[in-house]
């Protein structure tokens, strides 16, 4: 795998969204179809998680919701990435903020952010490598 993407990762996972969103669309231009598609979803996602922590709560909903969208033919495993777990989160986030606008409430107990984790399929379940 490109090295770049192991950046973004990196990026991605220690809460620097702003910065795998650079890194993964740097590496999303030379890619085609259907991978293409994938890392759009995780630029959607670095995006979310990026307005997520600048308070834009509108703008976090609409990119974990294009994120999840793009992610879902992807699940639950793609190249070494296991997207199961970060798809679960992505909703997660999503539906806590419906909810919070719904109940019109100030605050907003949001769940830890998630990690992109690597790994493959093993009998019973997944072999985490990150």
């Amino acid at each position: 795998m490109d090295e770049r993407l192991d950046l973004g990762i990196r990026e991605f996972n220690g809460g620097r969204y702003f910065e795998a969103h650079d890194i993964l669309e740097d590496f999303w231009e030379g890619y085609r179809e259907p991978d293409r598609v994938l890392l759009q979803a995780l630029i959607h996602a670095a995006v979310g998680f990026y307005h997520l922590d600048n308070g834009n709560l509108k703008g976090c909903r609409s990119q974990l919701s294009k994120a999840c969208t793009k992610m879902r033919a992807y699940l639950p495993e793609y190249w070494d990435l296991l997207l199961e777990p970060l798809h679960s989160s992505m909703k997660e986030h999503i539906d806590l903020i419906d909810e919070q606008r719904h109940t019109r409430t100030d605050s907003l107990d949001l769940p830890v952010r998630p990690r992109i984790q690597r790994g493959h399929r093993v009998a019973g379940g997944f072999l985490s490598i990150s």
